[in-house]
């Protein structure tokens, strides 16, 4: 009896110190003069425990904790999706756990202080379940010329009832940068967003993560359109129920890019809506995305703002004139010493041309992906779309500048083409009401993404 009492004693240990971990938790990181907040909800699942980060300042919630463990006061956890990891001691007499926060190969000291709740992000526009509607996993593999097959994964939801459905399905493309299925931005999930929009109104809608990373990294936009046009004739060649739906392609930002790209090659693609898709080149594009940019940052002088400029126009210009991405790289790198070398320290910190500055943009100078942007002939492939095309921009768009791309547009698209263009007044980038369109402003508004644009889309699907 006595041998028992005690193995049932060392049973109850785990679970009365789990106790004492257990709730929600806040603390701050500095980071250069600044903060970040950091929040950790811990909970007790039976003899295990279960966690979730917040990252309010950067409109991140419910960062999944892979592994956790509490043993002798020492708390331990990691979180696989953001290269974290903690480990801290707690102090039962003054509720805390302080120890140590590592991610990308760096250290910073976070003390976690209890808090009587969690941060919660208020975003009323993400759908909920359960939904009036069938959505189900679709899992294909691609077939890439050099990286052999490469899974692609999404979700597909369509009307429940077959009378319902309108016999339309559109396939969304997300735009630059690893993306989720649902273009997840700041706590925003835009493609949820408007795959439950339309699926109440009758339309299947299919969207899906990006290329696994390690795949992601090695390709091209062209690599993105032969995806996205393969998806295409899945769902028309191969899938029972949509062999007679006309499918088309909604893309927002490149993937409105890629939305023309296939539909000028593929005759499956029946329409095409591109949100903010960009038809001019990428130099100009990127020239306009630091002129705005810059034009609200009182940080700057005018002529360390049009020195800024000056390089990048002169960055692009080599990229554009290199015969492969090793020679733009190789030149691009040795532009940006010659020009930060004569630079102060202070100039070299505001114009992010520090060693540490210089070889972030090399990183992304030096992918495949940024070489072929500049090499992207939109103008080539609109004389081939021969499909009804829906654009849309916002006028506060700090990073798509809409009068040139509908130019673009209504100047290469053949006559024949259904062409309708719609620019929003006060709406930014995802399309969401704002007062300047930084990209700061995204995660601080809890609109995703305005009805109006919504509705419009839908009554263009609707005539068509």
């Amino acid at each position: 009896m006595r041998r028992f009492l005690l193995i049932a004693i060392a049973l109850l240990i785990p679970f009365a110190a789990f106790s004492q971990i257990a709730g929600v938790w806040e603390g701050k990181l500095p980071v250069g003069t600044d903060s970040l907040r950091l929040v950790l909800a811990v909970e007790q699942h039976g003899d295990s425990l279960y966690a979730e980060m917040d990252s309010p300042d950067q409109y991140a919630a419910g960062i999944e904790v892979n592994s956790i463990s509490f043993k002798n006061d020492t708390l331990k956890l990691k979180s696989k999706g953001v290269g974290a990891s903690f480990q801290g001691v707690y102090n039962a007499e003054n509720e805390k756990i302080k120890g140590v926060f590592k991610q990308g190969g760096g250290k910073l000291p976070l003390t976690l202080y209890r808090v009587a709740e969690r941060w919660k992000l208020n975003r009323p526009q993400t759908p909920q379940e359960p939904f009036p509607y069938e959505t189900e996993e679709v899992k294909l593999q691609f077939p890439h010329a050099t990286l052999g097959q490469i899974p692609i994964t999404g979700t597909l939801s369509y009307p429940s009832r077959k009378h319902e459905f309108n016999n339309k399905l559109l396939i969304l493309v997300s735009g630059s940068g690893w993306q989720d299925r649902d273009e997840s931005i700041m706590g925003h999930k835009p493609f949820a967003v408007i795959a439950d929009y339309l699926t109440r109104r009758g339309y299947a809608v299919f969207r899906y993560d990006d290329l696994p990373r390690a795949q992601y990294a090695k390709c091209t936009t062209l690599d993105f359109a032969d995806v996205a046009s393969f998806v295409v004739d899945y769902f028309k060649l191969f899938n029972e129920h949509f062999k007679q739906a006309e499918v088309g392609i909604l893309g927002h930002s490149e993937g409105g890019t890629i939305a023309v790209m296939v539909a000028a090659k593929n005759k499956n693609v029946a329409f095409i809506i591109s949100m903010a898709g960009m038809m001019a080149s990428a130099k100009m594009t990127l020239l306009y995305q630091i002129e705005s940019l810059y034009q609200q940052d009182t940080t700057l002088s005018a002529e360390e703002k049009a020195e800024s400029v000056r390089i990048s126009e002169a960055l692009y210009t080599t990229i554009e004139q290199a015969k492969s991405v090793k020679e733009a790289s190789d030149r691009c790198g040795q532009l940006l010493r010659d020009y930060s070398r004569g630079m102060s320290e202070e100039q070299q910190q505001k114009l992010n041309m520090t060693q540490a500055g210089i070889f972030q943009t090399m990183r992304t100078v030096s992918s495949p992906w940024f070489y072929e942007l500049f090499r992207l002939n939109q103008p080539k492939y609109l004389k081939k779309v021969k499909c009804p095309v829906l654009a849309l921009n916002g006028k506060n768009d700090l990073q798509v500048e809409w009068e040139s791309n509908f130019s673009v547009l209504e100047q290469n698209l053949p006559k024949k083409t259904n062409l309708s263009t719609h620019a929003y007044e006060r709406l930014n980038h995802l399309f969401q009401p704002c007062e300047t369109g930084l990209p700061t402003e995204y995660g601080q508004i809890e609109t995703t993404i305005s009805e109006e644009v919504l509705r419009d889309i839908e009554q263009w699907l609707e005539e068509r």
